[in-house]
């Protein structure tokens, strides 16, 4: 080991044969464009794990290593360390003997937590050096994480200690002073805290809160599809609602008009990002809460689900140096995430990108991204406009909304830019006939169109209760299968804790691609109907998006119900 001390990170790399000179060459330059931690780089690369960098940081400051998961963990042990404690340095108590605890330590040479530790054990520290993600997850097993009997017990308790009596008219009347005193109280606090933690470990993408005559109905979006969770007493629901605005920086005085906020928090040491939007309806203000996790979100072509085909042929096309590529589907169909994980793919510090978006959803490293503002006549138009005088290599308009904003994005693929955006149509096709109605010239198209590809967002089968049934004829005619019948299977979710009990577990994208070719582009010039042109498209080799349909289902992946809920199937097979 101490062949390895006080050597840079990055040569220790080198020797143990996890990285070559020229890939540690390029990370170093990399890290000087990025200002990101030369093991990050690494990691992101695909170079090397967490587990490799932990060893060799461990090697450079003479220390042990230990990989968390591999080895037992007593929970006397655990005991002696708080959990706030445990969780604000990121550590995890190991073991104690003779007056000394060994404990797992992301940053072994943090004085302040070695100081923290001692005080709660009174021992003496031994740090062992451990990577951040298997801290991170052997705090969660060894501490606990909230499960869902856990929650609703929590919750229950927190909503019995409230002391809120409903006001006896309707709560629009009642007192703002009083509304803030009662969304302060620690019970409702809790109980806003406890449903952003059930709706994290839930994995939902938001949160719906929505009064009715004697209750308010909480529903949490789950890979797309909306389930009841609980009601809560419609005595709670002023100071509940309260609470969110006063966290999103609302006006609780305003319950007539819609109002749009954003907070952010910390859960577990995640940093989430709530979109907030409330709306008067009928019986209060309902409140939706948008949850982007930046934590876990990443954005990789690899990860989109698009077959090899469709991929290398997507791949392909990015490169271009100028055109317009287009992502099409309706709202929920994954179009921002496709063209995030695009402009990370592009990522270069030679290359010039900026964003135009509405609003800005997730913070992209080494991207330049605007919003536009509306309220302040900053629309996609005016934006884009001064966006071209940035001298941009790439542009990214978050959508194609009107005549204005589709001439401006045109011209732009036609002086040398490469311009991503997203449409709203139903499929690739459609695209053409969707800008020709938007007012932009048959020619501007053929011109300027490299590629389109549309999209839905359909539900995984959940991998630990898959089961593989045998489908009827009823069930395989829609999908042209019916002279396979008796000799094809397809898989559906039996329940189980790993999915709540819905049979699904994440969600993946059925996808089509329509790439232009000269054939493509004259016939766009004489105003064609969408079927011209996907007939034109599919002959020469375009895969429909129910063909790619086809393709998950017989592998697996999804099932026949979940596709017929996001594309048009024909009962004939059509």
């Amino acid at each position: 080991m101490q062949a390895f001390y006080k050597k840079r990170l990055g040569d220790i790399l080198v020797l143990a044969g996890l990285v070559t000179e020229e890939q540690l060459e390029w990370a170093l330059e990399e890290q000087k464009q990025s200002y990101k931690r030369l093991g990050e780089i690494l990691i992101d690369a695909g170079w090397v794990t967490e587990d490799d960098i932990a060893e060799a940081r461990a090697l450079q400051l003479d220390m042990a290593h230990i990989q968390l998961g591999d080895y037992p963990i007593d929970s006397r042990v655990v005991r002696m360390v708080p959990e706030p404690v445990a969780r604000t340095y990121k550590l995890v108590p190991v073991c104690s003997s003779d007056g000394r605890v060994a404990v797992a330590m992301m940053n072994p040479l943090d004085v302040e937590a070695i100081d923290a530790v001692q005080r709660v054990t009174r021992k003496r520290i031994e740090p062992l050096l451990a990577s951040e993600s298997r801290i991170n997850t052997t705090l969660d097993k060894v501490y606990g994480t909230l499960g869902g009997a856990d929650i609703t017990a929590s919750m229950e308790e927190a909503i019995s200690d409230v002391d809120i009596t409903a006001p006896k008219d309707n709560e629009l009347t009642q007192d703002v002073g009083e509304a803030k005193r009662q969304s302060e109280q620690a019970p409702i606090v809790r109980t806003v805290n406890l449903m952003l933690q059930e709706a994290i470990k839930r994995r939902a993408s938001d949160i719906h809160l929505e009064p009715r005559h004697n209750h308010v109905e909480v529903r949490y979006r789950i890979d797309g599809a909306l389930h009841h969770i609980r009601n809560i007493p419609k005595a709670l629901q002023a100071a509940v609602i309260s609470r969110i605005k006063v966290m999103a920086d609302l006006d609780i005085a305003e319950r007539r008009i819609p109002q749009d906020g954003r907070v952010g928090v910390k859960i577990h040491n995640k940093t989430i990002d709530l979109r907030v939007s409330t709306l008067p309806v009928h019986y209060g203000e309902r409140v939706v809460m948008r949850i982007l996790d930046k934590s876990t979100q990443q954005f990789s072509l690899d990860q989109l689900g698009f077959t090899q085909e469709t991929m290398s042929a997507f791949q392909d096309l990015i490169q271009k140096p100028y055109g317009i590529i287009l992502v099409t589907g309706p709202t929920g169909s994954g179009k921002t995430t496709t063209l995030y994980a695009t402009l990370m793919a592009l990522r270069s510090p030679e290359v010039n990108i900026i964003t135009c978006e509405d609003p800005i959803e997730y913070e992209l490293e080494g991207i330049n991204q605007s919003a536009v503002n509306v309220k302040a006549g900053l629309t996609f138009a005016t934006q884009l406009r001064s966006i071209l005088r940035q001298d941009p290599d790439i542009v990214l308009v978050g959508e194609i909304r009107d005549q204005e904003t589709a001439d401006i994005a045109f011209r732009a693929a036609m002086t040398g830019h490469l311009v991503l955006s997203t449409l709203h149509c139903n499929d690739a096709a459609n695209a053409v006939t969707r800008l020709t109605d938007m007012g932009v010239e048959p020619f501007l198209i053929g011109s300027s169109v490299i590629g389109v590809i549309a999209q839905r967002l359909v539900r995984v089968i959940c991998p630990r209760c898959k089961a593989p049934y045998k489908p009827g004829i009823d069930e395989l005619a829609p999908f042209g299968l019916i002279d396979q019948a008796g000799s094809i299977e397809f898989y559906k979710g039996q329940g189980c804790n790993n999915c709540d009990g819905t049979g699904y577990h994440g969600r993946v994208a059925i996808a089509e691609l329509l790439v232009m070719n000269d054939e493509l582009r004259r016939l766009v010039l004489t105003n064609p109907s969408s079927n011209q042109i996907k007939d034109l498209a599919i002959k020469h080799g375009m895969k429909t998006m129910k063909q790619n349909a086809v393709e998950k289902l017989l592998k697996g992946v999804t099932t026949t119900s979940e596709v017929r809920k996001r594309i048009y199937v024909g009962d004939d097979g059509t």
